[in-house]
């Protein structure tokens, strides 16, 4: 068994805080972690999408979901990753988990296909106000590279549209001349959007339109996920 972490619950007039968090008296199996964890990122929003919070893994996006209602459509492939799991479940003979986590990765799939879907490449999220980012339509942050590779990681979009995506990132964020994978593009400067603290960053720097390793790095394993090994050993 493991404790959790435990500190004080966020007021409401904050996003976050810096605190040094304590032990919990309560310890569970690391497998009531996985479940707590994943249950915790079971709420979606109006698009059916899981709820971004304060940036999910790009904490730079931190204002995005201001009133705790946007969507973030990388998130939803990732989710689905997990809740795809559901043999583990089995095994453990949670049967009721095993069928939530089916139930909710089925939905994620449909949800995903109808709102996540750009027309040559998925969003990366919605603003509180229905606003798509990372969009065609945009003038800042058209594309962004997580959504794209984990709807090949996640295996959460079919297969024409993996590819259709991943060839999108491949034109439009692989700079070969200077040897690097950008995170996202165009990169927030001028926009009224709010995104976050990345818009703080000077454009292409380090979220802000810059590489950033792990994304690079899953443009990499989406590429050899679909066979592509030329691209995969290129990045």
């Amino acid at each position: 068994t493991a404790s959790y972490l435990e500190g004080r619950v966020v007021n409401a007039d904050e996003e976050a805080y810096y605190d040094r968090p304590t032990r919990s008296e309560r310890r569970e199996s690391l497998y009531q972690h996985c479940v707590r964890a994943i249950e915790h990122s079971m709420p979606r929003g109006a698009h059916g999408l899981p709820l971004m919070g304060t940036g999910d893994w790009n904490d730079g996006m931190n204002r995005v979901a201001t009133r705790a209602v946007a969507k973030a459509s990388g998130s939803a492939s990732s989710c689905t990753t997990c809740c795809c799991v559901s043999c583990h479940w089995r095994r453990r003979r949670d049967a009721a988990f095993a069928a939530r986590c089916t139930a909710t990765a089925a939905a994620l799939r449909s949800n995903l296909d109808q709102h996540g879907w750009d027309g040559a490449w998925y969003r990366r999220a919605y603003f509180d106000d229905g606003t798509p980012l990372g969009s065609a339509g945009g003038a800042e942050c058209q594309i962004d590279a997580i959504a794209q590779s984990w709807s090949v990681l996640s295996g959460a979009a079919d297969a024409s549209r993996q590819r259709q995506a991943m060839h999108a990132l491949d034109q439009r964020l692989v700079r070969r001349d200077a040897g690097l994978v950008q995170l996202l593009d165009p990169p927030f400067d001028q926009t009224p959007l709010d995104p976050g603290y990345i818009k703080g960053y000077v454009p292409g720097v380090r979220e802000n339109g810059g590489q950033y390793t792990h994304a690079a790095v899953w443009a990499a394993m989406a590429f050899a996920e679909l066979g592509d090994a030329t691209r995969a050993w290129e990045l």
